[in-house]
């Protein structure tokens, strides 16, 4: 489950069950500090990767590379309404969720509107219990791991997929040894006869 964190006065969540990995990124992960314990229990934890930029030794011009700080905790998707590309990247998300809900879900016209308020003002503390946050299903998508190990959409699986067999057509004179497979056996089979034993009209 995703729970995103719309900011406002006071701030929204709302909650996505089945969304690509590909619609997270760009989003800031923000930490559950100052929330209480059960709302992280309903949260569940995910790992916040951190990557340290190489650090290069003017003196000896070597680099140095260090390994990403990996954290697990419980983490909100935090949607700053002043950054564009958090912005747009929203809008991807809601456009999403209104194609792939599962059947029967009521959506509102702005998916935005849907997302509750943490507090009654923007003075309070979370007095929203995580059980009344709107938690919206996804159709789940079929995937496929390609052969160099990248996953690709459903569409794709019927390209990918091992194609059936097609049965050999295989095809012999009955005047001699000579023998012809494919799909054009049953020409090269008249054309053979014609030319060989001397025949007009064959019928095979």
């Amino acid at each position: 489950m995703d729970v995103f964190r719309l900011m406002n006065l006071p701030d929204r969540v709302i909650a996505f069950e089945g969304l690509p990995e590909s619609l997270l990124k760009g989003f800031e992960m923000c930490n559950t500090d100052g929330f209480p314990r059960h709302w992280k229990e309903w949260m569940g934890k995910k790992k916040r990767i951190i990557p340290i930029p190489p650090e290069k030794d003017m003196l000896t011009g070597q680099v140095r590379r260090y390994d990403p700080i990996v954290e697990e905790d419980s983490f909100f998707y935090l949607v700053d309404w002043n950054i564009q590309p958090q912005v747009e990247k929203w809008q991807e998300v809601c456009s999403y969720v209104r194609s792939n809900a599962v059947e029967g879900t009521k959506l509102l016209e702005k998916i935005t509107d849907m997302a509750v308020k943490l507090g009654p003002d923007k003075s309070s503390g979370v007095e929203l219990d995580p059980s009344d946050v709107p938690v919206i299903t996804l159709k789940v998508k079929e995937s496929l791991v390609d052969s160099k190990g990248s996953e690709v959409p459903r569409g794709t699986i019927d390209r990918l997929a091992p194609k059936p067999e097609k049965p050999v057509i295989k095809i012999k004179c009955d005047e001699c040894e000579y023998e012809k497979e494919g799909p054009y056996a049953k020409n090269s089979i008249r054309m053979h006869k014609q030319k060989v034993h001397k025949k007009d009209a064959v019928a095979v």
